[in-house]
């Protein structure tokens, strides 16, 4: 009988309530820093893997899951502020999750593979330290900056 169905069938189906479409959830991706020394949240926009950084932590909300990611270099500061942001973000969210949301905590370079399928790329080499160092000589090059033995200098 339709709409008679158990509520555990129902909250595992995502995209169906009572036989009607629901639209589907977009992830949203929240970075936590006190880079200026102030405790902040920010919301990223259009989010993929690279915007992942490594000396924050990172929030995900895929809906019946709040990942909290931290990146290697984040600080003891901003590891239990987001721990704490993230439990009053699923407390006070007025959206329908599922009865069994949760939060997980993951460790940079530990990703799980739910955590991955969230992004629309994964590139399992993004965080070798070889791929830093790449990404950190990129950025360090275009920035103008070049090294020399033990001297460092401006490009002209």
């Amino acid at each position: 009988m339709e709409g008679a169905e158990p509520a555990a069938f129902t909250q595992w189906a995502s995209s169906w309530e009572g036989g009607k479409k629901i639209p589907a959830y977009t992830p949203k991706l929240f970075q936590c820093s006190d880079q200026n020394g102030k405790l902040a949240v920010e919301e990223i926009y259009s989010y993929s893997q690279e915007d992942l950084d490594g000396d924050d932590v990172m929030i995900l909300d895929a809906l019946s899951v709040i990942y909290v990611w931290v990146g290697s270099g984040a600080n003891e500061n901003e590891k239990k502020f987001a721990e704490s942001v993230a439990s009053k973000y699923l407390e006070g969210d007025v959206r329908p999750r599922p009865e069994m949301a949760r939060i997980v905590k993951l460790e940079q370079g530990k990703e799980t593979v739910e955590f991955k399928k969230i992004f629309e790329k994964w590139d399992d080499n993004l965080f070798k330290p070889v791929s830093l160092l790449l990404v950190n000589f990129r950025a360090v090059f275009l920035s103008g900056y070049f090294f020399l033995g033990s001297n460092s200098g401006r490009l002209q």
